[in-house]
């Protein structure tokens, strides 16, 4: 069996994080970070296949963290999946589905099957 997927959460929901790598952390390689200003730190010493990242956190939110990822050449091809507690409005889901990166849209009340199968779509694995 080849390396584990590389997936980095960005949240500040430590109990979204546990239930996340409890379900996920036997088969991916999961690191994860409190803000979107660790997670762009964090991304010049790691480069995952995946981004689960929430949109309201303290600081800078989501939509400007992937602004950042898109300017960068390393960064911008890097898959989002977008899971938040809040209901985005239109606007904030329209202004993120012009960004290529971002592949799926989750609240933290979607099953944590529904995230397993959307990981697994975006990094081209079959679901057990």
């Amino acid at each position: 069996m080849g390396e584990k997927k590389k997936i980095l959460i960005v949240d500040d929901s430590q109990l979204y994080v546990d239930l996340v790598v409890g379900a996920m952390g036997e088969q991916y390689d999961i690191t994860s970070v409190p803000s979107a200003e660790t997670g762009l730190k964090a991304l010049a010493a790691l480069t995952p296949d995946l981004i689960l990242l929430d949109i309201r956190m303290p600081g800078m939110g989501g939509v400007e963290f992937i602004r950042q990822l898109a300017r960068k050449t390393e960064t911008r091809a890097i898959p989002i999946i977008v899971v938040t507690a809040y209901d985005y409005n239109s606007i904030t889901e329209s202004l993120l589905k012009n960004e290529p990166a971002v592949r799926f849209f989750l609240t933290k009340l979607s099953p944590v099957d529904v995230v397993i199968e959307k990981v697994a779509e975006v990094l081209g694995k079959g679901v057990k």
